[in-house]
């Protein structure tokens, strides 16, 4: 085992990989689209409010990054606010939650995009499994990308969020414009969506579509000054594309019908159907482009993030100790990465045959969902703890807001499991039961705290 590069990477680079993680374009066609399935004509509120959550939310690797630089994230932050099995328990909820990021994103392009795009704007029907292989070859790319070293990733992922963002900005402010009087604050009310309930469903989704900021806490190692940088790129990278899909959910809205929004996401490319009314086709291929590389971009993200966290737990004793490896050349994770993209391919392949690309989908990201919000919920009751601790406690960093945070959280589950429909009420189960697995190891080992 070697270590990873010191100071391979400084804040733009941070930048690029929050910003990737919560990949805006690729969140736009999927996860928006999904909060919009509730929220209907209210949308631009559910991401309003849920800019609020997320102040909240972030506060806590804001504040743990301020006197951490760990490649373990998350894990190391639990740890050293309560001790090493919780750590432990936290680390492995993050990284089943990222794993999963990277096995819906891959299944959501080969098995739902790529064919709802054909035969929007092209009339073709692909073959039933031709997104196996389109999964795969997506894949293998991004790991590819992933195994040459955090360097090259992060800046491609730092490019081509720019241009996601200036994409997002222009596509918006043209549909506003051309709306001209149509434009209303009505979609700021909960009136379009039948009232409140609507409105924080969409919020949940709203919120874990922004939340994928916090990934830059898990470069701190390679980063030239972690205790600076990290917490200004989870702020900044919040702050950006919060009011980015405030904007576009707005546009979006204005530019469908307030009161056709009931169509909005059953049509499966509603981004590419706008861009191509308002804007036209050059438009829509360029956006479309984009899309793909949000999409790669934001499966790359999570790809960086889980194998550090890997690699911090293989290098504890806390996972198999083949998964510290470092490439003496790349100074990548290169067995964590290669591990993860096996296992990502494995996941997808076998939840898409058994439940179909569309549901597979719904199923991992779910998954994904319930174990960053149960993972959160352990970092605001470790955060209290560290400050305490180190003796520079604030009631209001570290107390009040993670405990507003914790709350939040609790509605967000509540929300995104209550009443369980098909194929949710799997996604709860199956994340159970990996949580008792992971309870289950941890009790059955004897673990010493770092010192």
């Amino acid at each position: 085992m070697t270590d990873l590069e010191k100071g391979a990477v400084g804040f733009r680079e941070l930048l690029g990989q929050s910003i990737a993680l919560i990949a805006p374009l690729g969140a736009v066609a999927a996860t928006l689209t999904g909060a919009a399935q509730f929220a209907l004509g209210s949308l631009p509120l559910s991401y309003l409010i849920g800019i609020f959550g997320v102040l909240f939310w972030i506060n806590v690797p804001y504040q743990f990054s301020r006197k951490i630089g760990s490649a373990g994230g998350f894990y190391d932050f639990a740890e050293k606010g309560i001790g090493k099995r919780f750590g432990i328990f936290t680390g492995y909820l993050y990284l089943f939650s990222y794993f999963n990021v990277i096995t819906n994103s891959i299944i959501f392009v080969g098995g739902v995009f790529i064919p709802s795009m054909l035969s929007q704007f092209f009339n073709i029907t692909l073959p039933s499994l031709i997104w196996i292989p389109i999964m795969l070859i997506f894949l293998a790319l991004i790991t590819t990308l992933a195994y040459l070293g955090i360097r090259p990733s992060l800046r491609y992922s730092l490019i081509t969020s720019i241009i996601e963002i200036a994409l997002l900005v222009i596509f918006s402010i043209i549909i506003i414009v051309k709306a001209g009087p149509r434009n209303t604050l009505e979609p700021f009310t909960p009136t379009p969506a039948g009232g409140w309930a609507p409105v924080f469903e969409g919020m949940i989704l709203a919120i874990f579509s922004m939340s994928g900021s916090s990934g830059a806490v898990y470069i701190a190692e390679e980063t030239k000054n972690p205790l600076k940088d990290v917490k200004k790129a989870v702020l900044i990278s919040f702050l950006i594309t919060g009011v980015v899909f405030v904007l576009t959910s707005y546009a979006m809205v204005i530019g469908w019908g307030i009161n056709n929004m009931s169509t909005f996401a059953p049509s499966g490319v509603p981004g590419l159907i706008l861009a191509d009314k308002y804007v036209g086709p050059t438009f829509v291929a360029i956006l479309l482009a984009f899309i793909l590389n949000s999409f790669f971009a934001g499966s790359l993200a999570p790809l960086n993030s889980a194998s550090r966290l890997l690699y911090a737990l293989g290098r504890d004793n806390v996972a198999p100790t083949y998964v510290s490896k470092v490439h003496e050349k790349f100074k990548s994770p290169s067995n964590a990465i290669l591990l993860l993209g096996l296992l990502s391919g494995v996941v997808s392949l076998i939840t898409g045959l058994i439940m179909g690309p569309f549901y597979g989908f719904l199923f991992l990201i779910n998954m994904s969902a319930i174990s960053l919000f149960i993972g959160h919920m352990l970092g605001d009751v470790a955060l209290p703890f560290f400050y305490k601790k180190i003796r520079e406690f604030n009631v209001v960093y570290h107390l009040i807001a993670p405990i507003v945070s914790f709350i939040i959280l609790i509605f967000g589950i509540y929300y995104s499991f209550y009443p369980p429909t098909y194929p949710i009420n799997y996604s709860a189960i199956a994340t159970a039961i990996y949580s008792l697995g992971v309870l289950a190891f941890i009790f059955s080992r004897k673990v010493s705290q770092r010192r």
